[in-house]
């Protein structure tokens, strides 16, 4: 395994389920959170002598907290082996804008992932895992509104399209690299059950631990660079994901949603300012 980690979302779910796995392997494993640093007590606890845990906590609601935690990861590292972009949160009951003018599960899921990974690119010397959902399947982008989401709004619905951007982004990003020695890929650890699931659907799931070992084997192969993941097998994602078109056209919108000085600021004809 790499010796430095960066694993966001582990604070709770899938993310401690996985920082405990990945406890014992990793020569300084830099977590991110929204809970307080005892909530990660036992991933500390299982570190090896002599290597280190930071944890850090960052509200991905504020993408200004975004770019503060990548400034954070920069002070205490100059490289990462692994980035698992984990950290996610279920469809909001009802659209929600942020203070920035995004749907926040939108915001939540894909932007302030693809963001955090940009500011972090260049310290990336292995691999980036982006987690994902097989839900994506269900869901469309339309890339004249991508910032607030479907236009039939429900949680399961917002919660689908966020994840659609973020495996078309890997695809995008996968495509557009800075060196073949890094590979970027997405993948969808299981059904799991976690209050993130049981908040839209009224349905069992595997245990946390069992999505754990699924990102832990994602997270050790190497050259797959652009494959989507159901659980540990390669499948074919969404085919608006694989669209060149659609990953140019998501990438030019992320770059304007993302940029710090049109935050804050309602952007109704983002899309249109785009068209050529």
């Amino acid at each position: 395994m790499p010796e430095t980690i960066v694993l966001t979302g582990a604070s709770s779910g899938i993310g401690r389920a996985t920082a405990l796995i990945l406890a014992g392997q990793a020569d300084h494993l830099v977590l991110h959170g929204l809970g307080p640093e005892s909530s990660v007590g036992a991933v500390r606890a299982a570190m090896r002598p002599g290597t280190t845990l930071t944890y850090l906590r960052a509200d991905y609601e504020d993408l200004s907290e975004v770019d503060r935690l990548a400034a954070e990861i920069r002070a205490v590292t100059g490289s990462i082996d692994l980035l698992i972009n984990n950290a996610a949160r279920p469809g909001a009951p009802a659209r929600t804008i942020t203070a920035a003018g995004n749907e926040v599960t939108f915001q939540v899921n894909y932007l302030a992932p693809a963001l955090l990974t940009t500011r972090l690119l260049d310290l990336v010397a292995g691999r980036v895992v982006n987690v994902a959902s097989a839900t994506h399947f269900s869901a469309s982008l339309d890339l004249d509104d991508v910032e607030h989401g479907p236009h039939r709004y429900s949680p399961s619905a917002a919660y689908a399209y966020s994840k659609l951007a973020l495996v078309t982004y890997t695809c995008w990003l996968a495509a557009h690299r800075p060196s073949p020695s890094i590979d970027v890929v997405s993948m969808h650890p299981g059904v799991i059950a976690t209050g993130l699931l049981h908040a839209m659907f009224s349905i069992t799931g595997d245990s946390p631990e069992h999505a754990a070992g699924n990102i832990r084997y994602v997270a050790s192969l190497r050259d797959d660079n652009g494959t989507y993941y159901d659980e540990r097998d390669p499948q074919a994602p969404n085919t608006q994901a694989t669209d060149p078109l659609v990953q140019d056209r998501l990438h030019e919108l992320t770059t304007v949603l993302t940029r710090g000085d049109a935050r804050h600021v309602a952007r109704p004809g983002v899309a249109s300012k785009l068209d050529p």
